[in-house]
């Protein structure tokens, strides 16, 4: 297994999960253009991966998912609670159709994860558990 941290900080986190052919993106808080530059330096597409997982709704962690799944085909695994507070997210930097466009671009592609309830994705397997963030 390799995980490599594409980016961290207040800026954007996102990290690059890959066991045998499986890949998943963590987090996508840059924008969409910086992590497929990121991901085409160590050698990956991001048209190859398997998911991507959103570990919370703030800016740093999901700004650039909503133009990123433009590009992707692959299901996005999120909490129910992320789901709904990165639509209704409201910014000065946001368009008023920007909950629109974020519903849409989740429709019929993501996975409801929660807390305390394994999943597996490919050859990796997440134990999810809440920790305190603000």
């Amino acid at each position: 297994m390799r995980l490599t941290v594409l980016g961290s900080g207040s800026t954007g986190n996102a990290m690059l999960i890959v066991a045998g052919e499986t890949r998943v993106l963590v987090d996508a808080g840059m924008s969409a253009r910086e992590i497929m530059r990121r991901l085409a330096l160590m050698g990956e597409d991001a048209a190859q991966l398997d998911a991507v997982i959103v570990t919370h709704e703030h800016g740093d962690h999901a700004g650039g998912l909503r133009v990123l799944l433009q590009t992707l085909t692959c299901p996005v695994f999120m909490s129910e609670g992320t789901r709904e507070a990165y639509v209704a997210e409201r910014s000065r930097n946001l368009s008023k159709d920007e909950p629109r466009r974020r519903t849409e671009i989740l429709r019929d592609r993501t996975e409801e994860i929660a807390t305390s309830r394994d999943f597996r994705i490919g050859a990796i397997d997440f134990h999810p558990f809440t920790v305190p963030h603000d």
